[in-house]
Formats: structure tokens, sequence, C-alpha cells
């Protein structure tokens, strides 16, 4: 017999599953106000020959610009109302990936050779990785080599301004030499250890290449086995863009950037632990990553590079080729600092360069 009412309630029912499964499919769909920068990153080959693919994404939306700026201004110590039109336009180029907010919950699908990948949701600070497996077929091989080659995918997002949008993870070989290099005061001209001139150099002036590095730079890169470059730096990732320009307009050697994550709002500012922090561990992760390969170490005194790399000897001697500082604190070899820092360590291994 028919009866109405359990009709009624099992309809009401269907209806309210599948509004709440296309609200659930709704959900962690990008809005297109709501932005996508992928991380370049590395791809690692596993013992079946196929590759473990690290990719990494941030997800965040522009804030309204008055209050975005005002809050940024007064945190750096800015006044716009005194700086010339070009150098106003810098900064708001510069700051552009600060001033937004990130997205939580936000569910990304990346295409890779034809296949479909669905990223974890973004988390708190818009950021959301996975390692994929992707077959050696699929490896995009450099100068036809099968040592340097990419991986390379793009964002699946229909009807979306940022559908199609490029990332990448770079190939290198499992032998070789890695230059791990710091940017600041090494490789650019920040003056790390003056707030203030820090603060202007790097969102208020053009980037500056430290004389001579980059010929340096790029002579390794011809002469040392398999070399490739690591960019390290405590740098936040929102200033990847600029700094990708800055090694490209440079003429330095091709690599991949390691800037720190400062995606939620607490973690804008890189205190001294933090900086050490991460500068150790992403150099104790290369060294897991790529076993048989040797490392030269690159940096500068402004800072803590040359205790950060003096412990990653120790640790790992028979991994690291040289350690070269840059003397930006005028210190000689001679001075209490370096021999203290280096003691018991081969003079042959550390370096300081004017």
């Amino acid at each position: 017999m028919f009866n109405r009412k359990k009709f009624w309630s099992g309809l009401l029912f269907f209806i309210c599953i599948t509004v709440m499964a296309g609200a659930f499919a709704r959900e962690g769909r990008l809005k297109s106000d709501e932005h996508v920068m992928f991380l370049p990153g590395l791809a690692v080959e596993r013992a079946d020959g196929s590759f473990g693919v690290d990719v990494d994404a941030w997800v965040f939306e522009k804030e309204s610009k008055r209050l975005a700026v005002s809050a940024l201004t007064s945190w750096l110590g800015v006044d716009l109302n005194k700086l010339p039109p070009e150098q106003k336009a810098l900064f708001f180029e510069r700051t552009r990936y600060f001033r937004t907010d990130s997205e939580r919950g936000k569910r990304l699908r990346v295409r890779l050779a034809d296949q479909l990948f669905t990223l974890p949701r973004t988390k708190g600070a818009g950021r959301t990785h996975a390692r994929l497996r992707v077959e050696r077929e699929w490896v995009k091989w450099e100068n036809g080599s099968s040592g340097f080659g990419s991986v390379r995918w793009t964002l699946e997002a229909p009807r979306h301004p940022a559908h199609g949008q490029e990332g990448y993870a770079k190939i290198i070989p499992a032998e070789g030499v890695s230059i791990v290099s710091d940017i600041d005061d090494t490789i650019k001209i920040s003056n790390v250890l003056n707030r203030k001139t820090l603060v202007r150099n790097t969102f208020l002036e053009p980037f500056r290449a430290v004389p001579g590095m980059a010929e340096w730079y790029s002579e390794m890169a011809r002469n040392e086995q398999h070399a490739f470059f690591h960019y390290l730096s405590a740098s936040p990732i929102q200033l990847h863009p600029a700094l990708s320009e800055f090694l490209k307009d440079g003429r330095f050697p091709p690599g991949v950037l390691h800037l720190r994550e400062a995606t939620s709002k607490r973690t804008l500012y890189a205190g001294r632990k933090t900086t050490i922090a991460h500068k150790k561990n992403v150099i104790a992760r290369l060294l897991m990553t790529y076993p048989r390969r040797k490392f030269i170490l690159i940096g500068d005194s402004g800072e803590n590079d040359p205790e950060i790399y003096a412990d990653i000897f120790r640790a790992h001697p028979e991994r690291i080729l040289a350690i070269h500082i840059r003397n930006v604190t005028n210190e000689d070899r001679a001075a209490p600092r370096y021999q203290q820092t280096f003691a018991g360590i081969d003079p042959q291994i550390w370096h300081i360069r004017d």
C-alpha cells in the first residue's frame, strides 16, 4: 500500500542528500578572485624507475588595498607619502603577495601527462602539499640527457582565470655536486644587519647583485660534475617571484629556491632561531634526499652562515667539499669567530671571500 508520508519523507531526505552532496562538491572550489602560486620543487627517482614529485601550492585572495597597505607600511616602517613615484610603484609590486589572505579548505586538481591528481585541502596558511608518483615516460629530459629533467603540471580549474597555470619540479642526477647558496648579502646586496636599509633594499630599491658572484657561479656550473644550484634563504615565499626574476636577470645559473614558509601572519618575520632552523632543515633534507651527491656551501658573515655550515660539515664531513663565506663584517681568517667556529676543520675546506 502506498504510504504518502514515507514517500514524502524519503523524497525530502533524497533532496537534502543531493543538496548536501552538491554543497560538498562545491566546497573547496576556487572562487574567481582567489589565486594559486605553485612553488618549484624537486622530483626524486625511486627504486622502480618512477619519480616522487613534490607539488607545493599556496592559495590566497588579495586583501582590500587600503587596510592591507596600512598594516604593511606600519609593520615595515615605510611612509608612502614621502616616496617618489618610482619607489612607490616598486613597493606595490614587491609587496603584492604580502597583501593577501590565505585560503583554507581549497582543493586543487592538477593535470600531469593526461592524468588528474587531487591535492589535499589547503590548511589555514593556504598551503597544500602532495608527493605524486610519476612514470619515467612523463619526464621531459633536457638536451636528450637522462640526468637533468623536469616534470610539469597544470592547474585544472575550468572557467577559472588560473586554469592551465603551470608548475614544475626539477630532476637532477643522483651523483654530482650541489651548490647551496645563501641569497641576502651573499649574491644580493641587502645589508641584513641594518633593518632600515634591509627594508629599503627589499621593497623600495631594485635588487643589486654582488659583483662577480654570477660569473663565479657560472664557472662552477661549467666545471663541477652535474652541478645544480639550491638558493637558500629565510626570505618568505611571497618574494619568490621577485627573487626568481633577480636570479634570471643577474644571469645566475638556474636552480631551485628554498624560501621560508610565511603565509600565515604570525610567521611573517623570521628571527635568528627561525632562520637557523630553516637553513639547517633544508640542507639536512637535501643531504638525505641525495645521498650520493657532494655539496658546496656558500654564505656570508653577516648572520649565522659560518656556524650553520660548520655544524653541517661536522655531521657530514665526507659530503661537504668546501665552505665559502663572503666577508661583510671585516673579519679575516684569523678572527676569533672563525678560529672558534671552524676549529678542527681542515683549513683547505673553509674559505673567506672579500
